[in-house]
């Protein structure tokens, strides 16, 4: 029975609740004690950095002396929040849930955060008890990062980005970009950089010669250290410098292209840039030429080739001045019997227990069924060492299963319903075999299905 606090607001009333409290508790004596209403504590006022921890402790909460002692519930909830911060109760971690004596979050902006704490018992909740969080930046300095060294040419503009710096605590930063060194030759300083209190300021060098820019980031209470970025500058143009990309090996079942990339090339003043290919050497009787390139002017064209062996390309680039030294790259074509067989995975074995309603007449047992059961094969474990793509067929050995889609890493099979005996349990196990292909090589696996079927009474 649940007694309203309306009705526990009256002396005599009180008395009424206490007599029904110590029978609810077993005890009918003159000592036992009066119920009260519970008390919440959610503990004391926090300050954490960003991105730390906030512990919620509300094992502080209970009752006043010489009073009852019931079971609480607890229940925590954001009276308020930063306006940017997207935390609500979903975001305490511990125990999952805000209906936990414990529980925890991490704060996602600067800013306070207040707190509510309410627990109950079987018959009232105590008022809410509120907890202060205050996040601040925290203690540990920003990193700034310059960016790498690079290389550039007079009159022509340096762009410096400074986007890699961070606060450790998540902090928004401030940018403060400065030219701390300068050839002899050049008359720039701090006043001829371009944003400079931005995450990518820029330059115009003046002469010829190294130039350093330092950059230093704020998170508004702590500056960082100072990084570099050191700039060479030459009075004319830089060639270009040609990346034909790494050398490898072409398994046989991918295809009879090779995929050329050029995408590393690069010019120390940014210009754009002008791609050759040429074909430099092919195996004896290969007969395949220059022709066998897509677009010999392409960064990333394709090559058909025409028996086993090795292939060897060069690339050049031109950035409209000067060209590149070349760079070359080899792929080998590997032979049939250097593929690899896959590797068949169709997954653990998988089981289900069921149950069927039974009813009784003139003692004789009569059940239904154990209900069919879907179970997902996955047979995404499978692999092929020499990443070649893969063909899957699974196949339902017992011939009694009804199989969805076939021919893929995944599968639906669906037992059929299987008769049951009251009190009796019965079992079954069914077979499902993948197999997976390369182009040249296959391999196969099995899963087991296992069920057992009771029957148990509906009374």
């Amino acid at each position: 029975m649940r007694i309203s606090r309306t009705f526990l607001k009256t002396p005599a009333s009180l008395a009424v609740a206490g007599v029904l409290i110590s029978a609810c508790l077993g005890r009918n004596d003159d000592t036992a004690l009066p119920y009260c209403t519970p008390n919440a504590n959610s503990g004391a006022d926090q300050s954490v950095a960003l991105g730390g921890s906030v512990n919620l402790d509300g094992s502080a909460s209970g009752y006043d002396e010489n009073c009852a002692i019931q079971e609480l519930t607890f229940e925590w909830s954001f009276e308020s929040v930063p306006v940017e911060s997207a935390i609500d109760e979903a975001s305490l971690t511990d125990n999952n849930t805000a209906s936990a004596e414990t529980s925890a979050f991490i704060p996602d902006v600067l800013g306070t955060y207040v707190l509510a704490l309410t627990v109950c018992d079987y018959l009232e909740c105590s008022s809410p008890d509120l907890s202060v969080v205050t996040v601040s930046a925290g203690d540990s300095a920003p990193i700034a990062n310059a960016g790498p060294d690079m290389a550039g040419q007079v009159d022509t503009r340096i762009e410096l980005d400074g986007s890699a710096s961070y606060d450790p605590e998540g902090a928004e930063i401030e940018y403060m970009w400065t030219l701390s060194t300068t050839p002899d030759c050049s008359t720039l300083d701090a006043s001829n950089m371009y944003d400079p209190n931005s995450s990518t300021a820029a330059f115009l060098p003046d002469c010829d010669g190294v130039y350093i820019a330092s950059l230093v980031v704020s998170d508004g209470i702590q500056y960082s250290e100072p990084d570099y970025a050191t700039i060479n500058v030459s009075a004319t143009d830089l060639p270009p410098v040609a990346d034909a990309g790494d050398s490898g090996s072409l398994a046989p079942c991918n295809g009879t292209t090779i995929e050329l990339n050029g995408l590393g090339s690069y010019d120390p003043e940014g210009a754009s840039l002008d791609y050759t290919w040429s074909l430099v050497s092919a195996p004896a009787e290969s007969t395949a030429t220059e022709a066998n390139i897509s677009d010999t002017t392409s960064a990333t064209p394709t090559f058909t080739w025409d028996l086993q062996g090795e292939y060897t390309f060069q690339l050049q680039v031109f950035d409209g001045t000067f060209s590149s030294a070349p760079d070359v790259v080899t792929y080998e074509v590997l032979a049939e019997n250097q593929n690899h067989p896959p590797q068949a995975n169709a997954g653990d074995t998988q089981a289900a227990d069921l149950e069927a309603d039974c009813t009784t007449s003139s003692y004789v047992w009569s059940c239904d069924d154990c209900e069919s059961v879907e179970f997902d094969l996955d047979g995404s474990g499978s692999f092929d060492v020499d990443g070649d793509a893969l063909t899957y067929t699974w196949t339902d050995l017992s011939g009694n299963l009804v199989m969805g889609a076939t021919n893929t890493a995944f599968a639906l099979a669906t037992t059929p319903a299987l008769p049951a005996e009251y009190d009796t349990q019965s079992s079954v196990e069914y077979e499902v075999e993948l197999k997976v292909e390369d182009c040249s090589h296959d391999d196969d696996d099995t899963v087991k299905i296992q069920l057992t079927c009771t029957g148990t009474s509906s009374n």
